[in-house]
């Protein structure tokens, strides 16, 4: 069964829902029935308790759990070349993002992320704030236009967040391709537990499982349409100042190389299924917490109406918005929207006492750090006051990384982070979100963590 919510009437301390896990680590059959429902359901009650766990489901199948900080800190920040990426998610998400920032190993991966990371500079993103802010208030629009109701919130933060993209770096596009994007992303993630389980379960790549064609032709059709506003913007001969047409100018920092199409598809891919997302789970579950704990919606509106009043949300609104951005950093704490990091030991090694061999699957269980029993004090409790500035400050850096550690820590961090803010103060200020009493969502991990059942809430706009 589900963890369920609860909430101590005295405190008023909200526990929301969260995964069950099994006593012990589970053998392999009942693992990847567990797998298929939903990955974390196989993170056995010893990964939320223990510094590491080490598993031989099989013989010769090694799986090692990292949860505590320093080690996690040695696979993520001290070894790219001794702990690389494995092949299950190049396999898993290579049909749609090709060889981008995301999925490519090696001296490849170094100058694409070289080459892009300019692009992501705090700096440089405080400028689509504007964009960020018109998107958030279009969707405020059509929820005044429909007055109270019980709203899809998980689908409208999908539609939100696409708009945000779509404004800042698909001006290229026309709407067509645009929703055919948004549309394909959303089906070649959805089905990406069985492209996991045949990984890693080494099955050959000629053999198909059920999602195989839904996949495959939702990598098709996403590669074309990205592929068709690139080749527009190429014969237009201009760049353009939004994300792609930067992309499209931008050179190889080592020998002035433009990037090739190819490339360019894939990232433009990789950050607008990674990108948009990642960003609307993080407010899905934002938004079901304010549901959930009514005086911190409070808070959050009143903050939000003292530092901007009843305008739009700009730039220099961002870092004044404290308590909105405790919230978001909270919620993605309990919900981390990429919940697992997975890498591969590629020579013999120690972490910690154990002695691991080479090709050892090494898991970083984010959604279990995050909850972790020997970590956080009263993990599963929703508190955003974890993150006042002199504790967060004590935090070590690999406990709380919703968007990774180290050299491939997530490229849009500081795209994700800002337009979280922006995006989830004009919504707690525009309208008052209630829970139906009811539905209490499972997080699902689908590459992002989604909520089982999606997320209805009732929405009444504030006149």
């Amino acid at each position: 069964m589900l963890e369920t919510c609860a909430a101590d009437p005295v405190s008023r301390a909200l526990y929301p829902p969260t995964v069950p896990s099994p006593e012990r680590p589970l053998m392999l059959r009942r693992a990847l029935f567990e797998y298929l429902r939903n990955p974390l359901r196989v993170l056995s009650r010893p990964v939320y308790e223990e510094p590491m766990v080490v598993f031989e489901p099989a013989k010769g199948r090694l799986v090692v759990w990292v949860t505590r900080p320093d080690l996690v800190e040695q696979v993520l920040v001290g070894g790219p070349d001794t702990f690389q990426k494995t092949e299950v998610e190049r396999r898993v998400l290579g049909g749609s993002l090709g060889d981008g920032v995301l999925t490519s190993v090696g001296p490849h991966w170094r100058w694409q992320r070289r080459t892009m990371a300019p692009l992501f500079r705090h700096q440089e993103i405080l400028a689509y704030v504007p964009e960020m802010s018109i998107a958030a208030d279009g969707l405020v629009s059509e929820w005044r236009r429909g007055g109270a109701a019980v709203r899809a919130v998980d689908a409208d933060m999908i539609d939100v967040t696409f708009d945000v993209i779509a404004r800042t770096m698909l001006a290229g596009g026309v709407p067509a391709e645009a929703e055919l994007i948004k549309r394909e992303g959303t089906i070649f993630l959805a089905n990406s537990s069985w492209e996991l389980a045949w990984a890693l379960m080494k099955f050959p790549m000629w053999l198909p499982h059920p999602a195989t064609f839904a996949r495959k032709r939702a990598a098709r059709r996403l590669r074309g349409a990205v592929g068709n506003i690139v080749a527009r913007r190429r014969a237009e001969g201009e760049s353009g100042n939004d994300l792609l047409g930067r992309l499209l100018a931008s050179r190889n920092p080592e020998n002035g190389a433009p990037m090739g199409d190819e490339d360019v598809i894939s990232n433009v891919l990789t950050l607008l299924e990674a990108g948009h997302e990642t960003t609307a789970r993080a407010l899905t579950w934002a938004l079901y917490l304010m549901a959930r704990a009514p005086d911190w919606q409070e808070q959050v509106r009143a903050e939000v109406l003292s530092v901007a009043g009843n305008g739009r949300i700009e730039a220099a609104h961002v870092p004044r918005l404290a308590l909105t951005d405790r919230v978001m950093k909270e919620a993605m704490r309990l919900y981390p929207p990429a919940p697992v990091i997975v890498r591969m030991a590629t020579t013999e090694m120690k972490i910690g006492d154990a002695t691991i061999r080479p090709h050892t699957q090494i898991v970083i269980p984010i959604y279990a750090i995050h909850r972790h029993r020997k970590l956080w004090e009263d993990p599963d409790r929703f508190d955003p006051d974890r993150f006042l500035p002199e504790r967060e400050k004590a935090l070590p850096r690999t406990q709380y990384m919703p968007f990774g550690a180290g050299p491939r820590i997530c490229l849009g961090m500081s795209f994700a982070q800002v337009e979280a803010v922006v995006l989830f103060a004009t919504f707690v200020r525009a309208a008052r979100f209630d829970w139906d009493g009811h539905h209490e969502p499972e997080p699902v991990s689908r590459v992002t963590l989604r909520p089982k059942g999606g997320m209805p809430l009732r929405v009444e706009p504030i006149s």
